[in-house]
């Protein structure tokens, strides 16, 4: 190649991708954009640290990566006073503050690594806390995933294993998780009674997981085995966290912002379990931890957030725990204390669908909306619907558990996630018996599909026979349990995609077929929770332990995990605006006040930072 030749293609090459890092309103001289690069110690460029900007007093946070040159950019930011930190686990972060005019600025980051085994551990996700207990041995390994399927199920492992107990200390703890969940609020399923101490999974493997915990997190302190930083692809995202200003009283100061104080434990915490996002861009939130809040909206644009109340039987405003928006009619439908919950944004009114005298089962946990605008959600051992223009509810129960399985004596058999398909099927998830269920809505008939079961080497004799008798669910379950939790239909095509709780695969079923495949998630110990099936058949999925969101396209079977810039996450949910392309990703933090957008570098319109 010539020296003209290849001074061109250069100088090409160099425009390209400076046009990738540079904004729409730089483009045009708005408003402006930070900028710099992030080294280690030695001066070397440090790949994939998330940078992240805040402006004082307001209630949004901007985050990047730095490349692979370690230079990161903002988009266009507002003008203000800012915060912005550079953090990356095993060094301490890098920290600035300045005000934001109409002109650029450069900000350097040179971050120093941490020698404190105590101060890596506590920057350290569930995943890597998990990756990081002793496991050298098959029986260490059962223990792992032991506690995992039955101490990860409401929470995020951080939550527990940032601490350090003896074997008395970690009984203890074990016996309080055994009757209550991760809120402190007691719930009927945990509840414990003349015949039953609670969780029955939870105090069967008791005495293991205190003595085991005693020894990995007493005396002794972890060796961190840590993940990667993203790299490429995974870098090339714009994260803007939206707080969720309680309106009782202020959030929490420690909202996982800050790696090095841990990920959060304060109750008042906790938030939105579910996000929606409607035809105009609004984000609706479902939330059943915020006294008085029944329904949430966010206004991207600002981040100022709207309450609205629908008050039960009690009269007191119902909490909630999953949130659809409609499409079709525009209609917030959300599950409440039993019964659904709706709000008509065109009105500004709201209806507690009360269920039909003497009609035992309930509205469960999570609900999708069929093409008619009826709502379905989880029941016991199956799905239960709305008609919307009669308000009478119908029950759909599944098949009994096998034989082999006990039944009605350890509590019945639950199901937790649920969708429509194409065909107006609902698909619902049995965790306990690892099958999900599928209501034909034409004929009323209910068939299990069942999971093949899970080989792994840890599993003992002991692990199949509790399997059968102790009632697994998708908050605690035996090692060997599969656990299929939340689910989606692909909008494009007959495929129903589950999140495998406790195997940490995704597993995609085919709705003509009832066939079924699985993938392995990159990451183990992650522990999908949910999914969401964009426009153009790409998965996404939540994990319990990893303080990130996954891609997974079906078309090259490839993985892409993206990381988030707090602590202590807990995704539950995770939902899809196919307005954009392409599509942006919302998830709610749900054990911080957050909420979480992700958007690509390669969206013009979309680039500006909300204000």
């Amino acid at each position: 190649m010539s020296k003209l030749k290849w001074l061109t293609f250069a100088l090409a090459t160099a425009l390209v991708v400076a046009g990738l890092w540079t904004t729409p309103a730089a483009q045009t001289g708005g408003a402006a954009v930070v900028q710099g690069s992030v080294k280690d110690g030695g001066g070397a460029a440090m790949e994939g640290v998330i940078v992240s900007a805040r402006a004082n007093g307001k209630t949004i946070t901007t985050s990047v990566f730095s490349d692979r040159q370690g230079n990161y950019q903002f988009p266009a930011l507002p003008a203000g006073q800012y915060r912005v930190w550079a953090q990356a686990v095993g060094f301490q972060a890098g920290r600035a503050e300045f005000a934001l005019a109409s002109s650029r600025v450069d900000r350097n980051f040179t971050l120093t690594r941490l020698t404190s085994v105590d101060d890596i551990v506590r920057q350290m996700t569930g995943v890597e806390y998990m990756r990081s207990l002793p496991q050298e041995t098959l029986a260490d390994r059962r223990m792992v995933h032991a506690y995992k399927n039955n101490c990860t199920g409401c929470h995020t492992a951080s939550y527990t294993l940032q601490n350090r107990w003896d074997q008395t200390g970690w009984g203890i703890l074990v016996d309080l998780m055994a009757v209550f969940p991760s809120s402190g609020v007691p719930v009927p399923a945990m509840r414990p009674t003349a015949d039953r101490r609670g969780n029955p999974s939870i105090n069967a493997y008791r005495d293991e997981l205190a003595e085991y915990l005693g020894r990995a997190r007493g005396a002794t302190q972890l060796t961190p085995n840590l993940l990667p930083r993203p790299t490429g692809a995974a870098t090339q995202v714009v994260i803007t966290e939206y707080d969720l200003p309680r309106p009782d009283r202020p959030n929490p100061a420690g909202d996982g912002s800050d790696w090095s104080l841990g990920t959060p434990s304060r109750i008042l915490g906790r938030a939105a379990h579910d996000v929606w996002a409607d035809a105009q861009g609004n984000i609706w939130l479902a939330d059943d931890m915020v006294p008085g809040r029944t329904f949430g909206k966010l206004d991207p644009n600002t981040g100022q957030v709207t309450n609205y109340g629908v008050k039960g039987s009690d009269g007191k405003n119902i909490g909630t725990h999953s949130v659809v928006v409609d499409a079709k009619s525009g209609m917030v439908w959300a599950t409440g204390d039993g019964d659904f919950v709706s709000w008509d944004p065109k009105t500004n009114t709201g209806k507690n669908w009360t269920r039909q005298a003497g009609m035992r089962p309930a509205v469960g946990g999570t609900l999708d909306v069929d093409s008619q605008g009826n709502p379905w959600a989880t029941s016991t051992n199956g799905a239960i619907k709305l008609d919307v223009k009669t308000g009478q509810y119908t029950h759909y129960e599944g098949p009994p558990a096998p034989d082999s399985f006990c039944g009605t004596d350890c509590g019945g058999w639950g199901t937790y996630g649920i969708a429509m398909d194409r065909a107006d099927n609902a698909w619902a998830t049995n965790p306990g018996l690892d099958r999900v269920l599928k209501v034909d809505s034409k004929t009323g008939q209910v068939t299990a599909v069942n999971f093949e079961p899970l080989v792994m080497p840890e599993v003992t004799d002991v692990d199949r026979q509790r399997k059968r008798t102790v009632r697994g669910s998708q908050n605690s379950a035996p090692p060997g349990q599969k656990a299929p939790r939340r689910l989606s239909a692909d909008p494009s095509a007959d495929f129903v995609w589950i999140g495998l709780y406790t195997s940490d695969r995704i597993a995609r079923v085919d709705t003509r077929t009832n066939q079924i495949r699985e993938w392995p998630l990159p990451t183990q110990y992650s522990a999908p929770y949910a999914t969401a099936t964009d426009k153009n058949g790409v998965v996404w999925s939540t994990m319990m332990n990893h303080d990130a969101l996954v891609s997974f396209d079906p078309k090259t079977e490839r993985f892409t995990e993206y990381f988030l810039p707090t602590r202590g996450t807990e995704i539950r949910h995770v939902q899809v605006d196919n307005r954009t392309n392409p599509p942006t990703v919302w998830a709610p933090y749900n054990r911080i006040n957050k909420v979480v957008r992700i958007q690509w570098r390669n969206m013009p319109a979309q680039q500006s930072a909300s204000r």
